[in-house]
């Protein structure tokens, strides 16, 4: 049987639908290696921002010239179709709606046979067969697509309208991935604030549902909510965020500090909204961390609208900032807008990137001498150290010569703090 290698960029989204794949292919009897030994690779497309878009392209022309059977999957075959053909002619492609069809794109692309498949549809991604990269780990998907219209945003034009799936299915699947060992469940979608709007319910529901009928001790991280829509339920949503099984985050994208930029990027909401949710978590959960993301050099953002993004992360002082400089994507409606220079683009960034470290560093310094309880995660072979998280979804390394497990709790105490925490065994 040939064998099969799967590359993933981008989002958690992403590696659980790469996992599904996998697991899809397994079934069949396809058996998975490294690159170079793959007689077939399997790209899993990112198309949100153009640096990464631009390091899939050189890697499937190399891939290509290496004389290896392609699939391109993901949002760039939905998303910018015409890209995709380019990239390898002979790659068959498929979109992110239709990855229940894998094994039929790669039978045809073993076979020397193109064939296409993308478009929208209704296909569920959950209580789908899957192989976890972490076996603790479950990446449960709870919906697709979204309810805004960003003028910057490329993954819309792959993913779509919002389709959310029921709380009943995902319940089911985080109660099957339970008895499978899980001990962390990352709930993920485009905008998990918006979830169950198009069903008639939402994220702080589908949590309920989840806490009140798996019994036992388990992680929820829940994925990136806008201010958009988090506005419309916050407190209902903190109640359920009060939880023990519940990680304290709470990824925020504010995207700018400036109410006018935010207006011309169709955000739906200003700097306030961002702010009133962010102080009412943290009255709630005072140790929380938070997680925002900033884009600079949007069109037409002016001296005055950047410094309002200084100010915005200077006053909200989040855990860690996502720093993106603006790179128009094709078929965005910011596409259309006068750029600015790059050179601008690139002294700003690093401005601000100056000063979400600094401020990163300073957060990390104030949880030296916690102590508590942390889930072992992650295994770093080469450093021979453990990574564990908290009860807010720090990171914390830990050092230790006997032998750890994933997925067990461990009481720790945060003893340094740099770039990261660093942690001793209690």
């Amino acid at each position: 049987m040939e064998k099969i290698y799967i590359k993933t960029y981008g989002c958690s989204n992403n590696q659980a639908e790469s996992e599904i794949m996998e697991g899809l292919l397994k079934e069949k009897g396809y058996v998975f290696s490294d690159e170079k030994e793959a007689d077939l690779v399997i790209v899993n497309t990112c198309s949100v921002k153009s640096s990464t878009e631009n390091t899939i392209v050189a890697d499937v022309k190399r891939l290509d010239s290496l004389g290896k059977k392609i699939v391109i999957a993901g949002c760039i075959s939905d998303a910018d179709p015409m890209l995709a053909r380019k990239l390898a002619v002979k790659a068959g492609i498929i979109g992110t709606h239709n990855i229940s069809k894998i094994n039929e794109v790669v039978e045809n692309t073993l076979e020397g046979r193109q064939i296409e498949i993308t478009g929208k549809n209704t296909e569920i991604k959950i209580l789908q067969p899957k192989i976890r990269k972490n076996p603790i780990i479950d990446i449960v998907p709870i919906e697709s697509g979204c309810n805004s219209n960003c003028t910057f945003c490329s993954t819309k034009l792959a993913k779509g309208d919002l389709k959310s799936y029921s709380i009943e299915d995902i319940t089911k699947q985080i109660k099957s991935a339970r008895q499978e060992g899980c001990k962390e469940f990352w709930l993920t979608g485009q905008d998990c604030s918006c979830y169950g709007f198009d069903i008639g319910t939402d994220m702080a529901d589908l949590i309920n549902d989840v806490t009140s009928k798996i019994d036992g001790r388990y992680f929820i991280r829940v994925g990136m909510m806008n201010p958009l829509h988090t506005k419309k339920f916050t407190q209902k949503l903190i109640d359920a965020y009060k939880h023990h099984n519940v990680f304290k985050f709470l990824h925020l994208p504010v995207q700018s500090g400036s109410d006018n930029i935010l207006i011309e990027m169709r955000r739906g909401h200003n700097s306030e909204n961002y702010f009133y949710i962010v102080d009412e978590f943290r009255k709630n959960f005072p140790k929380m961390s938070l997680v925002t993301d900033i884009i600079v050099g949007f069109p037409g953002e002016s001296d005055e609208d950047f410094q309002k993004s200084i100010e915005l992360i200077e006053k909200s002082r989040p855990e860690f900032v996502n720093v993106s400089k603006f790179a128009s994507r094709p078929g965005t409606r910011a596409s259309k807008m006068k750029q600015l220079p790059s050179q601008l683009l690139k002294e700003r960034s690093e401005k601000l990137w100056q000063i979400v470290t600094r401020i990163a560093l300073e957060k990390n310094k104030e949880w030296v001498g916690w102590k508590g309880q942390a889930i072992v995660d992650e295994y770093n072979h080469e450093k021979g150290t453990w990574l564990a998280k908290n009860f807010a979804y720090r990171p914390i390394i830990i050092q230790n010569d006997r032998k750890l497990e994933l997925g067990q709790l461990v009481d720790v105490e945060i003893v340094d703090a740099n770039r990261s925490l660093v942690g001793k065994l209690v």
